[in-house]
């Protein structure tokens, strides 16, 4: 059996990265499929979508998914992101659990021009 999809947990707190990815136009819809949240301590899901250029030493922060303390998809749409781009995703609010997890399908993101 294919398991399709990422699964975190809170563990220690520390927020999970995905793998850095280059940029694929000057904007972009990223895509979230929240499919299974457990939410033992937590109160949400977070994930955000950092970028930086490539002789940065720093990630800046350059938009974020809606704040899910339920499953379900969102979207949301950038422009002036960096030459690379990468996913932190984290669990915030209340007293986080090392069992609090999310079960998560990040689609493709849609580049364009402006």
């Amino acid at each position: 059996m294919a398991v399709i999809g990422t699964t975190v947990f809170y563990l220690d707190g520390n927020a999970y990265y995905s793998p850095e990815f280059g940029r694929g136009g000057l904007a972009a819809t990223f895509s979230v499929d929240l499919t299974q949240l457990v939410l033992g301590g937590a109160t949400s899901f977070l994930i955000g979508i950092e970028s930086r250029n490539a002789d940065d030493t720093t990630w800046t922060a350059s938009g974020a998914f809606g704040s899910f303390s339920s499953v379900g998809a969102d979207q949301v749409d950038l422009t002036g992101l960096k030459e690379i781009v990468r996913f932190k995703y984290s669990f915030a609010g209340g007293t986080p659990a090392a069992s609090d997890a999310a079960h998560f399908l990040m689609m493709a993101p849609s580049w364009r021009p402006y």
